[in-house]
């Protein structure tokens, strides 16, 4: 019986459990750790062998699994809740796929909707993409032909547009893609959990033969 008559009043006075707050996690994570902290969510529950802290010290390796991140199904996704307006998330990916239909990315994520910026192959070239995925509809940008070695990945956010970007080395960050927030509001996707920003990869269809390595993902408040 909630207090003791089955009624909660506009304001409720009582006892509460001592009050802990928890320390912000860090700006910028290098993956030094055998462990992600808890503010980092999969979706559904993770595939162990697909995700490890160890098998390269200093990195997330993700292992990219047949599974897309459309599907909800357990796919190689690993990701923080997006928790302001104006936002800069930055990674820096060193991927060497295989096949093409190997991927591995940045990824702006909700209820199934998702804006990825991704490196994948095509032919004998490696390429850079930004994809959005709104429902049933896909747009894929103008492809970037990469040099050999790592790619920082960024998304900017300013509340209502989302600006893809990335560099290689010493360059400075290259703009590729700007899509409109609202094709990833709840209020135009529904469920609850918000978006998420997070690294993923995929074979899309078949597991990937390729390892995709993060070695930091910073996230900043603008």
């Amino acid at each position: 019986m909630v207090n003791g008559n089955g009624t909660v009043d506009i304001d409720m006075t009582c006892p509460t459990l001592p009050l802990k707050p928890l320390p912000e996690p860090p700006a910028k994570v290098e993956f030094d750790n055998e462990k992600l902290g808890l503010d980092w969510n999969y979706i559904q529950a993770p595939v162990e062998n697909n995700f490890s802290l160890t098998e390269r010290k200093g990195f997330l390796r993700l292992k990219g699994a047949a599974e897309t991140i459309s599907t909800n199904k357990a796919s190689t996704f690993v990701g923080r809740r997006l928790k302001d307006h104006y936002f800069t998330a930055t990674t820096q990916l060193d991927f060497d796929p295989k096949n093409e239909n190997e991927e591995a990315g940045l990824i702006l994520l909700n209820n199934g909707s998702h804006f990825d910026i991704l490196v994948s192959k095509k032919g004998n070239d490696r390429i850079l993409t930004v994809k959005l995925q709104f429902g049933q509809t896909v747009y894929t940008s103008k492809a970037y032909t990469l040099k050999p070695g790592s790619v920082k990945l960024r998304v900017n956010g300013d509340k209502t547009t989302f600006t893809f970007s990335f560099a290689q080395g010493n360059d400075e960050f290259t703009p590729v893609e700007t899509a409109d927030a609202k094709f990833l509001a709840t209020e135009t996707v529904g469920f609850f959990t918000g978006i998420y920003v997070g690294l993923y990869a995929t074979g899309n269809g078949k597991t990937s033969e390729a390892d995709a390595d993060f070695d930091w993902m910073e996230y900043l408040k603008n």
